[in-house]
């Protein structure tokens, strides 16, 4: 069975560093991009199984890559998981509107992030 891959996507490199240590450590295969344009170039190229999305990045911010994610043919189905340091309802509504499936505030509950992406990616 062939591993699904998970796109992580946020400015912080450390926090990258580990959840892709764990994600890894779990079976999954991931990739990185540090940007809003590194991502969009990344999903086209690896058509990753689920995103894992921050909001506050430089360089196209999350909820403006959400956006590109969607409106694209080859993307919009791309399964996104919200990890955001924002807590900023009008944020989160918006990015439910464009269809996320999840969505989580730093500092992330790993138990909880792990069974919700092992959910998304059973289906």
């Amino acid at each position: 069975m062939d591993k699904k891959k998970i796109l992580i996507v946020d400015d912080e490199k450390d926090w990258v560093q580990m959840l892709a240590m764990k994600l890894k450590s779990e079976g999954y295969q991931t990739e990185a991009a540090f940007d809003g344009i590194q991502a969009m170039m990344q999903v086209v190229q690896l058509e990753p199984n689920l995103i894992l999305l921050d909001i506050k990045m430089p360089a196209g911010g999350g909820l403006e890559t959400l956006k590109h994610i969607r409106a694209s043919v080859k993307t919009f189905s791309t399964s996104v998981i919200v990890i955001t340091g924002r807590e900023d309802k009008e944020i989160k509504e918006a990015a439910e509107k464009l269809g996320i499936s999840g969505y989580f505030l730093k500092p992330v509950d790993m138990p909880q992030l792990l069974n919700r992406i092992k959910a998304v990616l059973s289906q």
